[in-house]
């Protein structure tokens, strides 16, 4: 069954320093109609910044890649919650990640504001979960 979102959020950010996902996932988004804009960002603290810049304009779901350099996923979430508790409390986070830890999914689910993990790549059926997940209200 193709779902398809009935009301598209206005903004997603992708979060994510591979280009190559970055450009997957953007597509599939596209093809969703999941989102109005798309905004991408290949570090975690081009995405932070931009928060930070502007909290007031929080886009509707934040898709955030786990396993970067720098600063992870996990640590992005910190540093977002350092910067601003009511930020982090707007902000909607889907983890996406290679990883099928069940560490790494306890422990993202330990963040308030995460509503989904969803393993790469992101694929339709990704996107429906997480559609219906939004629409239930979980």
């Amino acid at each position: 069954m193709q779902m398809v979102a009935t009301k598209p959020l206005q903004t997603v950010f992708l979060v994510d320093d591979n280009e190559v996902d970055l450009f997957v996932q953007r597509r599939f988004i596209e093809m969703k109609k999941f989102a109005s804009t798309i905004v991408t960002f290949s570090s975690s603290s081009k995405a932070l910044e931009a928060l930070t810049n502007n909290p007031s304009n929080v886009p509707g779901i934040l898709f955030l890649d786990l396993n970067m350099p720098m600063v992870n996923g996990f640590e992005f979430l910190e540093q977002v919650r350092e910067v601003s508790q009511d930020l982090f409390n707007r902000l909607r986070v889907v983890m996406l990640t290679s990883s099928n830890s069940q560490s790494d999914r306890d422990r993202a689910f330990s963040f308030s504001n995460v509503v989904h993990f969803i393993p790469k790549p992101l694929t339709a059926q990704g996107l429906d979960e997480l559609l219906n997940k939004l629409d239930s209200g979980n």
